[in-house]
């Protein structure tokens, strides 16, 4: 496995794809996500070229619109878009996309909203499947992102995966340090994932103090920055497990938002993914 970068996620404010991709370079990532929209403005050729031009792979990107959280008609015309979207991200090297999955609904008792899942991912995953393209779904574990919802829905790695299962040969988990810890934090989830090709993506971080029940999805920590999250044990368990995939910090952290400059941003990142990944914390 190796390590990659998203910069929306961290807050860097930049939307030229070449300056990310020599920001990324200059902090010693070789690898990092991007939209397929910011690929299709910049063009597919010109995209491959900067690739090779400065060393870096593009990994992963979201799924463009949430599929499961629009009408009918746009989810139609969405899906009528996908095509040439997948295309262009398959085209520069990019085989992995994701989409986070809402932990309850308001107005879905939880078969129907399981069956409207299954529906509308698995004709997003046979999109992606027609270019070699893998679709992770990521659970959302904190309890303060469901307890509100009238029906709950899916928010451990376990069920996630049955809904997976149910969508297609391509699709996966989005496996989240902060959302396994927040949402059951238990230790046998590798053994029962079992194969390393049922994760398409990882993400990591760390989690600040205070009750289980009430962290609140928008505030984390960078990997290490607390200890609260057993990292080592998430990067031990992909490694054993045999995962060869990214692994991206998605640490939503007030030492990062304390920060205005990308550089110190990005190198704040890069400092404490290498502590995690060289075992330091």
């Amino acid at each position: 496995m190796y390590q990659s970068i998203n910069f929306g996620v961290i807050g860097v404010q930049e939307t030229d794809l070449e300056k990310k991709m020599q920001l990324a370079k200059r902090h010693g990532f070789t690898h990092m996500e991007a939209g397929a929209d910011e690929v299709t403005a910049c063009g597919v050729e010109k995209v491959k070229a900067l690739l090779q031009q400065y060393g870096m792979e593009i990994t992963c990107f979201n799924v463009p619109f949430h599929p499961v959280q629009v009408s009918e008609e746009e989810f139609a015309s969405r899906m009528e878009a996908l095509p040439a979207q997948a295309k262009a991200m398959s085209q520069v090297g990019c085989s992995r996309s994701i989409i986070w999955i809402i932990p309850g609904s308001d107005t879905l008792p939880y078969e129907e909203n399981y069956a409207l899942h299954v529906r509308r991912l698995s004709q997003v995953a046979r999109v992606y499947g027609e270019y070699g393209i893998r679709l992770g779904l990521e659970f959302i574990g904190p309890y303060t992102a469901r307890k509100n919802s009238k029906y709950p829905f899916l928010y451990t790695a376990e069920k996630m995966l049955e809904l997976a299962r149910d969508c297609g040969e391509n699709v996966g988990l989005l496996f989240d340090s902060w959302h396994w810890f927040t949402g059951a934090d238990n230790r046998d989830v590798f053994a029962h994932i079992g194969d390393p090709g049922a994760i398409v993506n990882v993400h990591i971080n760390d989690a600040p103090e205070g009750p289980l029940e009430e962290l609140v999805d928008s505030t984390r920590g960078l990997p290490g920055e607390t200890g609260r999250i057993d990292i080592q044990f998430v990067l031990n368990g992909l490694r054993q497990l045999g995962y060869d995939g990214p692994v991206v910090a998605e640490p939503f952290s007030p030492l990062l938002s304390a920060l205005s400059d990308n550089e110190e941003k990005t190198a704040l990142v890069k400092k404490h993914m290498d502590l995690v990944w060289n075992g330091s914390v």
